[in-house]
């Protein structure tokens, strides 16, 4: 399984190629783009959710419960006094710490968090969390799920990729307990695809999510990043 610091760097990699490739193609603006790398990042770590109480996975839950609680906090800048903003921050900082800490006692590492459904599950909730709380343009919130779910299989090829002894050429027993469809707990596993599909039906504005890859052209984009890079 790969470290810590290897899905953090992997992720910031490919959330900045990603969020690159989406500016230079005209899909979204610099401070967009930006939340798309951020999105990537994220979700890079994302599926660790479900790990014991490492000091990566402390890390983490206090990563997205500031992330979490700023977004929050954000929401009302302008509407009370400072001192009601900063107790609504501590409110949702410690109510995001208390969630984590039940969720931890429910569930087990490597369990269906490891899988590609629980991806699209992080991708639609994140999506419909930015477009209804936090009143993000649709599309915009649609893309930041998209980054989210793209760190996420990142996350789980990486963790397939590390559970391959290329010295000893053989297979450590946590291969296959992350990139999976499904696991042996048979009422999780339809529980996590009937969740999936929930959400998908609750995203707006879907035709337009898919519309807006019409105008995507990899070729004009290529050179767009690559004249960029010659700077």
């Amino acid at each position: 399984m790969a470290n810590f610091q290897t899905h953090f760097n992997v992720a910031a990699f490919i959330g900045a190629v990603g969020a690159g490739t989406m500016y230079y193609s005209g899909l979204v603006d610099k401070s967009d783009a930006t939340l798309l790398f951020v999105g990537g990042i994220v979700g890079g770590i994302l599926p660790d959710i479900d790990s014991d109480n490492s000091t990566p996975t402390r890390i983490m839950q206090y990563l997205f419960a500031n992330l979490i609680s700023f977004f929050i906090l954000f929401k009302y800048i302008g509407m009370y006094p400072i001192i009601n903003l900063a107790l609504i921050w501590i409110l949702s900082f410690m109510g995001v710490m208390l969630l984590f800490n039940f969720f931890n006692k429910l569930t087990v590492h490597r369990g269906m968090f490891h899988s590609i459904p629980a991806g699209f599950i992080f991708w639609f909730s994140f999506s419909l969390l930015f477009y209804y709380v936090f009143k993000f343009n649709y599309l915009v919130s649609w893309y930041f799920g998209m980054f989210i779910f793209l760190g996420s299989f990142t996350h789980l090829v990486l963790d397939e990729i590390y559970s391959v002894d290329l010295s000893g050429n053989r297979m450590k027993k946590s291969f296959g307990t992350a990139l999976k469809l499904w696991n042996k707990d048979i009422k999780s596993v339809i529980i996590f695809y009937l969740f999936a599909i929930l959400l998908f039906m609750a995203m707006p504005y879907k035709k337009a999510f898919y519309h807006s890859f019409t105008k995507f052209d990899i070729i004009t984009t290529y050179h767009k990043l690559l004249r960029e890079y010659k700077k």
